[in-house]
């Protein structure tokens, strides 16, 4: 072999190695630019993986709500434990249950033997309350004893959460006209600050 053929295939193959250099570094390059993470990938990933340290621990904690309950004429409020739920629907039914369970609303004699029958809330923002009254004979109460009922309800419902605008009341799952004889629970509720003893 002469020299000259043996000089052109250390040309070609140093050409060759060369242009392979040039592949790898072009296509490493091209790798590392289509998979650069940005600062906010990062600290979005770090974040998730915060999470599952974070949520069971949260999830067994109670959820404290204001209860509001008839005492001297007024409404009182007093912040309650209830179990925290995994939405609004089970959260505030859960909060409806606590008023029905707590001594202080039983003594109030229009919710003294009434259980929650069903609950639940509509796209608008209303919630429904289906009430069984306990007493076959009407409750003997004032319309003022009644409102206040009513409202201890409709205000631990809307003062605790802001989905919830307005409160339609059912009776043993049928529109009713009253719970004790003087208010009208055709229409829909709003909270009403003004019941709640200062």
């Amino acid at each position: 072999m002469s020299w000259t053929n043996d000089r052109a295939i250390r040309d070609n193959r140093l050409l060759l190695v060369i242009i392979g250099v040039i592949l790898i570094v072009t296509a490493g390059g091209f790798f590392y630019w289509t998979h650069q993470v940005s600062p906010d990938a990062v600290q979005k990933q770090a974040d998730q993986n915060m999470k599952p340290q974070i949520q069971p621990a949260f999830r067994n904690e109670p959820l404290p709500i204001t209860l509001y309950y008839p005492r001297d004429g007024m409404l009182v409020s007093s912040s309650v434990p209830v179990k925290r739920q995994p939405d609004v629907l089970a959260q505030a039914r859960e909060a409806l249950a606590a008023v029905f369970l707590d001594q202080r609303v039983a003594q109030a004699p229009v919710l003294k033997d009434v259980k929650l029958r069903a609950f639940y809330i509509d796209s608008q923002g209303t919630a429904f309350i289906d009430l069984t009254p306990g007493q076959a004979q009407p409750v003997r109460a004032s319309a003022w004893d009644e409102q206040l009922a009513i409202y201890s309800m409709v205000n631990t419902l809307t003062l605790n959460f802001d989905e919830i605008r307005q409160v339609a009341f059912l009776v043993d799952g049928r529109e009713a006209q009253t719970l004790a004889g003087h208010m009208d629970l055709s229409r829909k509720y709003g909270k009403r600050q003004d019941l709640i003893k200062p």
